[in-house]
């Protein structure tokens, strides 16, 4: 039996509404940016959209968050993508993050980080 793809359903979703509020309104925040995707999930606006949850996470860092439909498409609509995904880390709904193995967290986060030349997010702040 397939997976059903919860995630990719919720982005979509949000998505749509957020062409609908801007038709509705005449703005063009959203204005067609792509969608990739992936083995594992969906590129939107430089964040990783799992394919089977409701889950997120920017380019380059290796912390999931989970999201909600509504505020998804508040936060594209407000621009405020990182924002909210500072804001969902702490969500009780959010995987904890937490690892066992602190050497290996920041081996992988320094990979993540430098995989996406992003070495403001690397281990230091671990």
């Amino acid at each position: 039996m397939k997976k059903q793809q919860y995630g990719r359903y919720a982005l979509m979703k949000a998505l749509s509404q957020v062409r609908e509020t801007e038709r509705l309104t005449g703005s063009s925040i959203y204005s067609g940016l792509p969608v990739d995707e992936l083995n594992y999930g969906f590129v939107f606006n430089d964040f990783i959209f799992a394919k089977n949850k409701t889950l997120f996470r920017p380019l380059g860092i290796i912390d999931w968050a989970w999201f909600t439909t509504a505020k998804l498409r508040d936060a594209v609509l407000g621009e405020r993508m990182s924002d909210y995904y500072t804001e969902m880390l702490n969500d009780p709904r959010s995987p904890s993050n937490k690892w066992r193995d602190k050497e290996k967290e920041k081996e992988m986060k320094d990979y993540y980080a430098n995989r996406y030349s992003l070495a403001a997010y690397s281990s230091e702040g671990v």
